[in-house]
């Protein structure tokens, strides 16, 4: 059931009154005749003011004026005949044969306003007795225009039957004697109106058929924007989690380096102060000792120096006056630093390759095609587990490409039944359809886009 209009329905977006000769826009706005006119004249590139689609599409050689434009584009009857319907229901709302009383009554054919009393005379004549006879304040201008009946384009007051095709035009009697005698294509108004029922119904499935594919579209165009933000969300938690494991990664190394330094520099300070603390006793016996030796050299007692040549000379040759003593080596890190980098540098690189695992280009074996269905490939390059399928699709030549729920190659897609199977050293790839193209010899080796 169609939509009644409200009386906003029936104004200008120009003008804002009611329509006046309506016409269609190519985005399907109305807008009055003048309106157009007056807009175009108004703005360089105008488009519609309710949605800013062009008026009219640019065109290099030609520049029409408003005025051709306008004729250009198709008159809206239907809301023409709607805002006549509306106007008439407004005005005059006094009862056509008595005065000064109030219409309370239209009639749907004869188009007259009645009061109470009138209407019921309305009902009796035999003349006007089956017409349709409604309330004014209930009847709609749709439901009005809907009624009115046919009038000949030339005697407005005369009901009509006939078309004539050739001027697009409801015609009397008396005109097609007159003026459409010789036109070839006059028609039955009402196998016309049968007609242009049937098309208009045709419309209304293929516009309702269209309007849903392109909202299904525009579902589908949502839900990737919306697999997109998903993916983008979870490829930068990946890229933050995995940047925060490598950074953690580097700090611990960082601060095992400089464990490493540490310890092996205190190993070797600790063994330089044991040696100093032996040459330092070595030292003090050897002060003592020689002091002991300036004392009797100066002295010179009889014949104690004698006695004290002897013993001074029996103890300093006791004494350990060396100064070689063994010290720890200092042992460089710097090869066990630069292993232990090595080490970081390829669990980084492991990482990293993990993180780009969905987007690597391998070499596979095509190793079996079975009736063109399942293709078994031997991968080359890297184990069928560590396979990461990739969600985009990519036409690369001389390749199968393996993508969302499909399959690509040389040429033909085809639904690819999920999940892949895993079978040892090959993957083995059930499709919907046969890969008519893909029956690769054995052996070939083809470039697989993950």
């Amino acid at each position: 059931m169609a939509t009644l209009l409200q009386q906003h329905d029936r104004e200008c977006a120009v003008c804002t009154n009611d329509f006046t000769t309506p016409k269609i826009l190519p985005c399907g706005h109305l807008l009055c005749r003048e309106c157009v006119i007056s807009w175009i004249k108004s703005k360089s590139d105008a488009g519609c003011p309710l949605c800013t689609c062009p008026i009219v599409e640019h065109q290099i050689n030609s520049s029409p004026s408003a005025a051709d434009v306008c004729n250009s584009l198709p008159t809206d009857s239907v809301m023409e005949a709607i805002v006549q319907s509306a106007g008439m229901l407004v005005r005059d709302n006094m009862c056509t044969v008595c005065d000064d009383v109030t219409a309370e009554y239209i009639c749907m054919e004869c188009l007259e306003k009645m009061c109470p009393s009138c209407m019921k005379i309305h009902k009796k004549m035999v003349a006007t007795r089956s017409h349709d006879v409604e309330s004014v304040s209930t009847v709609t201008p749709e439901r009005l225009a809907a009624s009115r009946p046919a009038l000949c384009a030339d005697h407005g007051d005369k009901q009509v039957e006939l078309f004539c095709a050739d001027h697009r035009l409801v015609i009397c009697g008396s005109c097609f004697s007159n003026k459409h005698n010789e036109c070839p294509n006059i028609k039955h108004l009402d196998n016309e109106m049968n007609l242009a029922e049937k098309s208009l119904n045709s419309l209304t499935e293929k516009l309702t058929e269209g309007g849903n594919n392109l909202k299904q579209a525009i579902d589908n165009l949502n839900a990737r924007v919306q697999t997109a933000d998903v993916t983008e969300e979870q490829n930068i938690s990946l890229v933050d989690k995995t940047c925060d494991r490598l950074h953690k990664m580097v700090e611990e190394c960082r601060k095992q380096l400089k464990q490493l330094i540490s310890d092996s520099v205190s190993k070797f300070k600790k063994s330089l102060c044991d040696v100093k603390s032996e040459l330092d006793k070595r030292l003090g016996k050897v002060t003592s000792h020689k002091h002991l030796v300036t004392r009797a050299t100066t002295v010179r007692p009889r014949p104690a120096l004698i006695h004290a040549a002897q013993t001074l000379t029996d103890r300093v040759n006791s004494l350990d006056l060396s100064d070689d003593l063994v010290v720890e080596p200092c042992v460089n890190p710097s090869p066990e630093i630069t292993k232990y980098c090595d080490d970081v540098v390829k669990r980084i690189t492991a990482e990293l390759q993990t993180m780009e695992l969905h987007r690597v280009e391998v070499e596979v074996r095509i190793d079996e095609t079975v009736q063109g269905y399942c293709l078994y490939a031997g991968v080359t390059g890297i184990s069928p587990a560590q396979y990461n399928f990739k969600k985009g699709l990519f036409d690369v030549k001389d390749s199968i490409i393996i993508g969302n729920g499909e399959v690509y190659c040389k040429g033909v897609w085809a639904k690819a039944r999920r999940p892949f199977e895993d079978r040892g050293d090959n993957v083995l790839l059930s499709v919907s359809k046969p890969l008519s193209k893909c029956h690769g010899s054995s052996g070939e080796v083809l470039k697989v886009q993950t």
